[in-house]
């Protein structure tokens, strides 16, 4: 069985305590894939601001999975007030991390940002190096048809899976964060 994170099961991670599925809970889940070194991946996030509810959770869910996490408005050394300043910095963040990961939820759609940020990263990356990571709240959710192309993060028998379509390819998330 394969499915995406939701809302509130992602806000209770940080506890540890709340249930992937009737059978795994998130601590299992956690030491299913946390079976490497302490490696220390870098992570550019990009999300909504909107979802601004969600970025702690999903520190928490990546930094068990021994990952170090950019997120812009934590930056102190980002301007103040969006300008082009501000693109030129989120640029060269884009560039300093290995991996970059797209939050995606209902909101990112709406983002200005979000695109934004996948475009620069998509030839600065390459596809090997970007997912997105959905969130929903339901087993219907739709993206954005660009995003399509990039792998997924998703839960799959018990284990923490990052998908790409097209090709079929199925990789364990502490594999693709060594990659």
């Amino acid at each position: 069985m394969s499915f995406f994170i939701t809302r509130a099961q992602l806000k209770n991670y940080q506890s540890g305590i709340s249930v992937i599925n009737e059978n795994v809970t998130h601590l299992q889940a956690k030491a299913a894939v946390h079976n490497f070194s302490d490696a220390e991946v870098t992570m550019f996030l990009s999300h909504s601001h909107k979802d601004r509810d969600l970025i702690q959770p999903t520190l928490a869910f990546l930094r068990s999975h021994g990952v170090k996490i950019y997120v812009d408005w934590m930056d102190e050394g980002m301007p103040d007030v969006v300008s082009g300043e501000t693109a030129k910095k989120l640029k060269e963040r884009i560039q300093q991390h290995k991996k970059f990961l797209v939050l995606v939820t209902e909101n990112s759609k709406d983002s200005r940002w979000v695109p934004w940020e996948l475009g620069y990263a998509d030839p600065t990356k390459g596809i090997d190096h970007i997912a997105s990571f959905p969130v929903t709240e339901s087993v219907d959710f739709t993206q954005n048809e660009y995003l399509s192309i990039y792998p997924k993060i998703q839960f799959v028998n018990n284990i923490w899976w990052v998908w790409l379509s097209d090709p079929q390819k199925l990789t364990q998330l502490a594999e693709w964060l060594r990659q």
